[in-house]
C-alpha cells in the first residue's frame, strides 16, 4: 500500500509536469496543479501518497526487521502522510491571487511536509548503509540548495526534494520486502 500510494503521487506530479503546458515545473510548485483543471487527479495524489506513507511509517515502526526498525523515522513519515492528506483537502492559493485560509494551512502543511519528510529519509537510509544515507542526502542538498539560491527554480527543487523521498521509500519498502521474506 505504500509503495502504491506513494508511486500514484509521484506519477501524478511526474505526468503533470510533462504534460501540462499551462504550469512551469521549473518554477512553480506541484501543489498548483491542485486547484487547476487536474484539480481532482492531484488532490487524489495528495491523498494516496498521504495513506502510502501512513502505511509505510507503520511498517518501519514495527513491523521490520528489528535492523531496520526505527521509531523515529516512523513518527516522522506518520507526520508527512498525515500532513498529505490535510493538504488533499486545503488547497493552496494560486500566485497572484489572495490568501485564503485554505492556502495558509496548505502551506503550514507544505513546510511540515518538507521539514519531517527529508528528515524521515535521512533517519531510515542510514539503517541500510553509507551509501544510501550519501545518496539521499546529496539529492536532499542539491533540492534544498535550489530552493536557497531563489533563482526563480522553486518547482524544479521541490521535484527534486520529492524525488529523493518518494524514490527513498519506494526503495526502502522493497528493501523490507526482502528483509520479511
Amino acid at each position: 500500500m505504500g509503495v502504491a500510494g506513494v508511486s500514484y503521487f509521484g506519477l501524478t506530479i511526474l505526468l503533470l509536469s510533462l504534460l501540462d503546458n499551462d504550469y512551469s515545473p521549473i518554477s512553480q510548485a506541484a501543489s498548483d496543479y491542485g486547484v487547476g483543471r487536474f484539480a481532482t487527479e492531484m488532490n487524489l495524489g495528495f491523498l494516496l501518497g498521504g495513506v502510502g506513507l501512513i502505511a509505510f511509517a507503520l511498517v518501519i515502526g514495527g513491523r521490520g526487521a528489528a535492523a531496520v526498525r526505527s521509531r523515529a523515522g516512523s513518527a516522522l513519515f506518520l507526520v508527512a502522510g498525515l500532513v498529505l492528506i490535510m493538504d488533499s483537502y486545503f488547497t493552496t492559493n494560486m500566485e497572484g491571487s489572495p490568501a485564503t485560509l485554505h492556502g495558509t494551512i496548505h502551506g503550514f502543511g507544505g513546510f511540515v511536509f518538507f521539514i519531517t519528510a527529508p528528515i524521515g529519509v535521512l533517519v531510515i537510509s542510514r539503517k541500510f548503509g553509507r551509501a544510501r544515507v550519501l545518496a539521499a542526502a546529496v539529492g536532499l542538498v542539491v533540492g534544498f540548495a535550489m530552493l536557497a539560491v531563489n533563482a526563480g527554480l522553486s518547482g524544479l527543487a521541490e521535484r527534486v526534494i520529492l524525488l529523493v523521498i518518494f524514490s527513498s521509500v519506494i526503495v526502502t519498502a522493497k528493501s523490507l520486502a526482502g528483509f520479511q521474506g
